[in-house]
């Protein structure tokens, strides 16, 4: 009776050089699939689980946000988008020199368009250079805000301050 190492020996020496090296190459890819690959495979899914739950739990947290974000006056509370762009205003505010102390800020929603829209009233003193240089930076500043109106008011033609209420207008897509 034949042992089963001269067996495998008899069957490995038909195969030829090449033919063992493939048997070879076989038998190592089948220990790297058991060894690496499939306890990789099972910590993927357990992160891509982990992901999902994450995910759900911040979708469930966002509604809860947008459920209880909501002032006094039951407006909702402003976009991050609109958040960022009354940054860059007050910014350019007070690059200029400008303080913008109070405004006001309504929201229209326009839904054949798919845009929100966000009135900001500012009312602003000071000189007409730094109101200029104000206007022209924030427009540039962010493409989405449109100077709707401008109303000058100056108490005497002697004084150089100028009070200003400024109106702009503020396009913002409806998930923004």
């Amino acid at each position: 009776m034949a042992r089963p190492l001269d067996t495998f020996k008899f069957y490995l020496g038909r195969l030829g050089k090449a033919g063992a090296v493939g048997a070879l190459l076989i038998v190592a890819s089948l220990v790297y699939e058991s060894a690496v690959v499939r306890p990789r495979e099972a910590a993927l899914d357990e992160q891509r689980l982990r992901n999902e739950q994450t995910r759900q739990a911040a979708i469930a947290a966002r509604a809860r946000v947008a459920l209880t974000a909501v002032d006094t006056t039951e407006q909702p509370a402003m976009a991050p988008a609109a958040a960022a762009a009354l940054r860059r205003l007050f910014d350019a505010a007070d690059e200029t020199g400008l303080e913008l102390a109070q405004g006001e800020y309504r929201l229209t929603e326009l839904k054949d368009a798919h845009l929100r829209r966000y009135q900001l009233s500012l009312p602003v003193a000071g000189s007409y250079p730094e109101i200029r240089a104000f206007v022209a930076q924030a427009l540039n500043a962010d493409p989405a805000l449109a100077l709707t109106a401008m109303q000058l008011r100056r108490d005497s033609i002697d004084t150089p301050e100028l009070d200003v209420l400024l109106n702009f207008t503020l396009y913002l897509e409806a998930g923004a």
